[in-house]
């Protein structure tokens, strides 16, 4: 235990020995020596001053203002796709799109007539596929009934 003991002394001796104290930086001096590396770091120091450019995201990201300002964006739009988009069955536009008589008494057509207004809102809409038919043909070709469900 006494070797450890002295080892640690003579380790702490010889190192107050050679690390006498702390070296310190004299820029004047380090100047005077060394005027071109000096210069160099100056001209350095001043293309990067010049170069650097802060670009608009990071000034965007980093200003508080706008940053409260981009959630209230995101708020409004989902409140507008909220009211816009997910509107009940009864809410939803009705489009005034002129069918043809074919597409009018297609189950899909029947259904969401159904659904905007009952079994009088099917009726009416046979109705005005009979109506857009005009009179009874005798006898309907095939080339008719193709044009007709084609579009």
């Amino acid at each position: 235990m006494s070797r450890k003991k002295d080892k640690k002394q003579m380790e702490e001796v010889i190192s107050r020995t050679i690390n006498s104290g702390r070296p310190e930086f004299d820029a004047e001096k380090w100047k005077q020596k060394y005027p071109e590396e000096f210069q160099m770091l100056q001209s350095m120091s001043t293309e990067k001053a010049r170069t650097r450019r802060l670009s608009i995201w990071t000034v965007v990201s980093q200003s508080p203002i706008t940053k409260i300002a981009a959630a209230a964006v995101i708020i409004v739009g989902i409140g507008l796709h909220a009211v816009l988009v997910h509107q009940g069955p009864g809410e939803q536009p009705v489009p005034k799109v002129v069918k043809s008589p074919t597409r009018m008494m297609t189950a899909m057509s029947l259904t969401m007539a159904y659904r905007r207004g009952g079994i009088d809102a099917v009726d009416e809409q046979c109705e005005k596929a009979i109506r857009m038919l005009g009179p009874r043909l005798l006898r309907l070709t095939l080339g008719q009934l193709l044009t007709e469900n084609n579009g």
